[in-house]
Formats: C-alpha cells, sequence, structure tokens
C-alpha cells in the first residue's frame, strides 16, 4: 500500500494494488507531512488522473476554430466550428477519457459545407490535446486554452 498526501492540498490518495482511494481532507492545517485514509474507492486510477483537470470550456485549435467541450465524469463532448462562425465548417465529438486518452467519433453537422465523420484518439497533455491517431479528414491535431 502507497500512500501520497499532496503538500499544501487538501486531498490524499491512497494507492493499492490498481485501486485508488481519495478524499478532500476536512482540515487544511493538519502538517504537510500527514497522511490519511480515506473511504471513496476509484477501480480505475488512470480515469481520476484524467479527471483532475476538468476540460469544460473553450478550446482554439490549430484549424483556427473554436471548440466548446464539455466534460462529465469520463465522457467529453464537442461542439467545434471554423472561425466564420461555423459555415465553412462545425462538428461534434463523443469520446471516453482513458488515462491521458480520449478514444471518440466526431461528425460534421449541416451547419457548415463540409460532410466529414470519423473516430479519433486524442492524448490530454499539459493543458493541451493532441491528436494522435484517426481523423485522417479532420482539420485540426491541437488544441488549447
Amino acid at each position: 500500500m502507497k500512500k501520497l498526501a499532496i503538500l499544501g492540498s487538501a486531498i490524499a490518495l491512497t494507492l493499492l494494488g490498481n485501486a485508488v482511494t481519495f478524499a478532500k481532507v476536512a482540515s487544511t492545517n493538519a502538517p504537510q507531512h500527514s497522511l490519511y485514509n480515506v473511504s471513496t474507492k476509484v477501480v480505475n486510477p488512470e480515469i481520476i488522473i484524467a479527471q483532475a483537470d476538468n476540460m469544460t470550456g473553450a478550446w482554439n485549435c490549430n484549424d483556427g476554430g473554436v471548440y466548446f467541450i464539455r466534460q462529465v465524469g469520463n465522457q467529453i463532448w464537442w461542439y467545434g466550428q471554423s472561425s466564420d462562425g461555423g459555415q465553412t465548417w462545425s462538428n461534434v465529438f463523443q469520446g471516453t477519457i482513458t488515462g491521458s486518452r480520449i478514444i471518440g467519433s466526431w461528425a460534421d453537422v449541416p451547419k457548415g459545407s463540409i460532410r466529414g465523420y470519423g473516430e479519433m484518439t486524442l492524448r490530454i497533455s499539459g493543458g493541451r490535446i493532441q491528436k494522435i491517431s484517426g481523423g485522417e479528414n479532420f482539420g485540426g491535431s491541437v488544441w488549447s486554452r
């Protein structure tokens, strides 16, 4: 069993095999070296790591568009549109976060004139999202806030 208290934070993690337990610590006055036992259990520790950063918000992409992302648990949805208000292209995406990856499907919608669709795998890394596979006919490849 490994325990971890994040210094200066009110969150503690316990690693036991492939399971992670975590909790918000009630008192922030506790010594920074303290370790806490917690009761909430997460079966897949990779998901909780990805969920530490909420991805909900407006993101810019290297295709010149803006993407409005919504994260609910380990699910991601977006609506993306070209810089002309979506007249050239507009798309939607739905995917699942697993670790630092998002695997999902996208499709252009009729607000724009392009009609592509497909599957993509993305990587979450340092406040950015990067396309790592699929999406051959998808213009964007790097998103940032």
